[in-house]
């Protein structure tokens, strides 16, 4: 099977300074426009599923993909970012905050499956922040996951995700350091019996120079 690991557009949180962001920004009008570029391109793809950060930088970047695919994406908490929903920063602390409930994201989103361990209480549900160590323990977990449902299958499917747990994740099979992708990047990953190889990192063939953002 192919996985495609596909960064979030820019966010407000990426256009501005630590210490000005919030717990869950929605995107810009550069991300607006990358998105909109990713959904037009993406079908060239042939994508069989699409699963979503509960974020709202991914779930505004999953809703392009599925306007031009008319593919469901499935919500899932799995893959969501480094530390999970929190409010601050390393100087004055960082408090866990909900994320977006159930009926919120049904409401915002129609159209999306949203995964039963999300409830009325939002997806986080203002637990403590999410420290290195446990991220790189979900990013094993996610991987072994995504190797049991797909490895056996012909799925070519898509994760819509965040920088950060996307190296992670890629970590947990490829020892060399990679490039920090761009927003909207595609980094195609093929797996099989033996495992899963990057074929292809951080492709933005579908953006011109002036819409690319870190």
């Amino acid at each position: 099977m192919e996985l495609f690991l596909i960064r979030h557009a820019q966010s407000e949180n990426n256009a501005l300074p630590e210490e000005q962001r919030v717990e869950d920004p929605g995107i810009t009008e550069l991300g607006v426009q990358q998105a909109e570029r990713l959904g037009a391109w993406i079908p060239r793809l042939e994508l069989t599923k699409v699963i979503t950060s509960p974020f709202k930088r991914a779930l505004e970047t999953a809703r392009r993909i599925h306007a031009s695919t008319n593919l469901t994406p499935h919500v899932r908490t799995a893959i969501h970012e480094q530390g999970g929903c929190y409010r601050g920063y390393p100087e004055i602390g960082m408090v866990g905050r909900p994320g977006l409930n159930r009926s919120e994201i049904e409401e915002r989103y129609p159209g999306f499956h949203v995964a039963d361990d999300i409830d009325g209480d939002g997806w986080w549900r203002c637990q403590d922040y999410e420290t290195q160590a446990l991220a790189v323990q979900r990013a094993a977990e996610v991987w072994q996951a995504t190797l049991q449902e797909f490895a056996h299958t012909d799925e070519r499917v898509a994760y819509v995700m965040h920088a950060d747990f996307k190296l992670l994740l890629l970590g947990q099979f490829h020892p060399q350091p990679l490039d920090v992708p761009y927003n909207t990047s595609i980094t195609r990953v093929v797996i099989s019996g033996e495992g899963g190889r990057v074929a292809d990192h951080n492709s933005v063939q579908h953006l011109p120079s002036d819409l690319l953002s870190r």
